[in-house]
C-alpha cells in the first residue's frame, strides 16, 4: 500500500501578514525588512470608486475606511479581500497612508520583519471629545485617536480670552506633533472643520 501524500507548506512571497492584533482585532505584519519610503501593501487591492457626491460614497465614509482620492474619487474597499485598511492606529506609526492613484501603505520609518504596521488615523470630531479612545500602547499615546473641536474652540479661536489662548496653545502642540510624526496635512482637515463649525455658530 501506498503512503498517503502529504502536501508540503507553501512558501508564501507575501511582504505583508494579516492576523490578530493586541491593539484591536487583525492587523497588518511585516514578513520582510522594509525600508523607509518602501510601499508595504495596497490599501485595497479589491476597491470600487465612487463620485465625490455620490449618496453611497458618503454611506461607505461611516465605515471610517474610505479614501479621498486626488480630491476626485472615493475609494472604497472590498473588504473581502485583506488590505491595508486593516492597519490598525498608533501615536508613533511607522507608515502612513498615500491616498493618491489606489491608495498604499508606505513606510514612515525602518519596519522589522514580525513588526506591526501602524498608521495615524488623523480623524477629527465635532463636539466628541472622547469619541475614539486609543489602544495603541505606545509610549507616546494621546489617549484618544481623534483631535476634537468643539463650539467654544470655535467661538473663542481668535480672541485672547483663557479659551482662546488654551485653544491655541493646544492647536500649536497638536500641530508640533503631527510635524514629528510626518503627518501635518491633518492640520488642513481641521482648519476646515474649524471654518465651516465657525460659520455653523454665525448663521
Amino acid at each position: 500500500m501506498s503512503k498517503p501524500h502529504r502536501k508540503r507548506p507553501v512558501f508564501s512571497l507575501a511582504p505583508v501578514q494579516f492576523r490578530d492584533s493586541a491593539i484591536e482585532g487583525r492587523g497588518v505584519f511585516a514578513r520582510k525588512h522594509f525600508a523607509r519610503g518602501d510601499t508595504v501593501v495596497a490599501y485595497a487591492p479589491k476597491q470600487r470608486r465612487l463620485a465625490l457626491d455620490d449618496q453611497e460614497a458618503e454611506a461607505a465614509a461611516a465605515t471610517k475606511l474610505t479614501l479621498v482620492s486626488e480630491g476626485y474619487w472615493v475609494i472604497v474597499p472590498d473588504t473581502s479581500e485583506p488590505g491595508g485598511w486593516l492597519c490598525n492606529h498608533s501615536c508613533s506609526p511607522n507608515a502612513a497612508i498615500y491616498s493618491d492613484g489606489a491608495g498604499r501603505i508606505q513606510c514612515l520609518r525602518p519596519i522589522r520583519a514580525g513588526e506591526e504596521v501602524t498608521i495615524f488615523y488623523g480623524w477629527v470630531t465635532l463636539n466628541e471629545p472622547e469619541r475614539d479612545p486609543c489602544r495603541c500602547g505606545s509610549a507616546n499615546c494621546r489617549r484618544y485617536i481623534n483631535f476634537d473641536l468643539s463650539d467654544d474652540d470655535a467661538r473663542h479661536c481668535e480672541s485672547d480670552t483663557p479659551k482662546g489662548l488654551a485653544f491655541r496653545a493646544r492647536f500649536q502642540a497638536y500641530a508640533d506633533y503631527l510635524a514629528s510624526i510626518d503627518q501635518a496635512q491633518v492640520m488642513d482637515a481641521i482648519a476646515s472643520k474649524l471654518g465651516h463649525l465657525r460659520m455653523s455658530l454665525d448663521r
